[in-house]
């Protein structure tokens, strides 16, 4: 199998329980460290499927690297190659689609609840969680659909917090990816960014409250989510 392609904007931004599922499976992947200079590949016939990991940056920056990696998931999208995409990840496929990006009234961080959507792609892809379920956010911009997108999730704060396309590409503003070491991490470092608390944005303390709880229950919708990518991944692979 090709190894799938892990593209990190920032070093400390990482891919989390991706990898650890990835492992487990024994699916191989390689890092593409954008924020260590690394390059854009110009092929897409050495991979099984991309994935694009957050950032503390904005789509609307326009970065130097940001149209190579538009460009590739146009691209991919072309070829159906299978994408994941969270937070600026999810944000960078929508833009790149057709998709618009703009900021939010007021950023969104913290521990919030998610309601499925009742149309059949979220019935398929949530298949067996429960109708409602707490997620991980952390953004202050939010996207719209991209043509052809279906939503499967949505929040009381920002209305699209998911999407799929062509049932093998799925992005989600939440950090679907994180582990209790990652979120810590997170907190340490960036936990400025929690300011000022409001609905939308809860306290670090009220973001640490029985992590290890929240995190693992977080984990079955990332491990169905994860289970329902990575089965169109290897449907994919059979026919390259």
């Amino acid at each position: 199998m090709q190894p799938i392609r892990i593209f990190r904007h920032q070093d400390w931004i990482g891919p989390g329980h991706l990898t650890e599922v990835l492992d487990e499976r024994q699916i191989p992947y390689e890092l593409v460290r954008i924020d260590a200079g690394d390059p854009i590949p110009s092929t897409l016939s050495d991979t099984s499927a991309l994935v694009f990991l957050g950032g503390t940056m904005s789509v609307n920056d326009h970065l130097p690297w940001m149209s190579h990696e538009k460009d590739l998931i146009r691209t991919a999208a072309e070829l159906r190659l299978p994408m994941l995409g969270h937070c600026l990840g999810s944000q960078m496929i929508s833009s790149a689609l057709g998709g618009q990006i703009r900021a939010m009234p007021q950023k969104e961080i913290g521990w919030h609840r998610m309601t499925q959507l009742g149309n059949p792609t979220a019935g398929r892809w949530l298949s067996g969680l429960p109708d409602q379920f707490d997620l991980l956010v952390w953004h202050h911009d939010e996207f719209s659909l991209p043509p052809g997108a279906t939503p499967l999730f949505t929040g009381d704060f920002c209305i699209n917090q998911s999407y799929v396309i062509n049932e093998n590409t799925l992005a989600t503003i939440a950090h679907v990816e994180v582990t209790v070491q990652l979120l810590s991490d997170w907190l340490e470092g960036y936990g400025y960014d929690v300011d000022p608390v409001s609905d939308q944005v809860q306290a670090i303390e009220q973001i640490r409250e029985n992590i290890e709880l929240k995190v693992a229950n977080m984990q079955q919708v990332t491990d169905t989510l994860y289970g329902r990518w990575l089965d169109g991944v290897l449907r994919a692979e059979k026919f390259r």
